[in-house]
């Protein structure tokens, strides 16, 4: 669809996170395609945070059901200069879309926030935007090598937050005495289960696949939000994605993520969330798409696609 009634731009914070850049991104993407107009985002890169959207995700590589040739809403990277010329005319708006009715006649809405928009009911809510993506290749490399480790095996997925960098309450919450308990206690209830690990500090990851031979991760990470680091995070949210239980820290997006790209049957648990005894045991046929064909092996039952857009 042409954008002849104006444009979306998603304006990232410069020191968002991974996590809440998307659920802004895609938010303001869903927004533009319910209101007929174009689409574009401004996404500021740094010490904070190094990589770029196309390094990580392909431009505009989406399934085949999600191919629409009407309409005008492909990832179109916005210079910051351009951005700032905008400024000058049109005001920044918040997630909260009280300003929608008020600013329909304005060719541009600026939407610069870190946070879920609150979409209308009739729009596309934005987790099903991001089932749509495709990893960009480097990504993409990276979950197929270790899913083969895994060996298309069931396997339960552990995102630890370690790094000084975290938010207060997810280092309170979360340490890492935790994990080590609740997957102990995992492996007493499903002995040969295996774990897919996630971490952002290389120390206690080792000290971690040291406590549990079976487990598997990614060892060569990068430093902490550089763009070689982000690639990695992506390629293991995927993988988490297509765990069959998922151990996470409290008060981050990061897993919050997973459970989205993956669909409703993926649980989160984190330290402050009642416990689940014997997880099922779930696997996927594409870890590129965790959304699609999920199925419970002991039940031999297979969960429809869950890309309901």
């Amino acid at each position: 669809m042409s954008a002849a009634r104006g444009t979306v731009v998603s304006v990232m914070p410069r020191h968002a996170g991974l996590g809440n850049r998307m659920r802004a991104l895609l938010g303001a993407r869903s927004l533009a395609r319910r209101e007929a107009r174009g689409f574009a985002y401004v996404w500021p890169t740094g010490r904070s945070f190094g990589a770029q959207l196309r390094d990580l995700w392909d431009d505009d590589a989406r399934d085949d059901a999600a191919r629409d040739p009407a309409r005008d809403d492909a990832l179109r990277r916005l210079p910051g200069v351009a951005h700032r010329a905008l400024r000058l005319r049109y005001p920044h708006r918040d997630w909260s879309l009280h300003w929608l009715d008020d600013a329909r006649d304005e060719r541009v809405w600026l939407v610069r926030t870190g946070h879920a928009l609150v979409l209308p009911d009739d729009a596309q809510p934005w987790p099903h935007l991001l089932r749509e993506l495709r990893p960009a290749p480097a990504v993409a490399d990276r979950v197929v090598r270790l899913a083969r480790r895994l060996a298309g095996e069931p396997y339960v997925g552990v995102m630890v937050r370690a790094h000084h960098a975290s938010h207060p309450e997810t280092l309170r919450w979360s340490p890492v005495g935790w994990f080590v308990e609740r997957m102990r206690r995992i492996e007493q209830e499903q002995p040969g289960v295996r774990f897919l690990l996630s971490c952002d500090v290389p120390r206690v990851q080792h000290e971690l696949l040291a406590a549990f031979p079976g487990a598997v991760a990614q060892d060569d990470k990068g430093a902490y939000n550089s763009r070689h680091g982000l690639v990695a995070a992506v390629a293991d949210l995927y993988l988490l994605a297509g765990a069959s239980h998922l151990l996470g820290p409290h008060y981050s997006s990061f897993p919050e993520l997973a459970v989205h790209l993956a669909g409703p049957p993926l649980v989160l648990e984190t330290s402050r969330t009642p416990t689940r005894d014997g997880p099922p045991l779930v696997t996927v046929p594409d870890p590129l798409r965790p959304h699609v064909g999920r199925r419970d092996v002991a039940a031999g039952s297979t969960a429809r696609d869950q890309h309901t857009d």
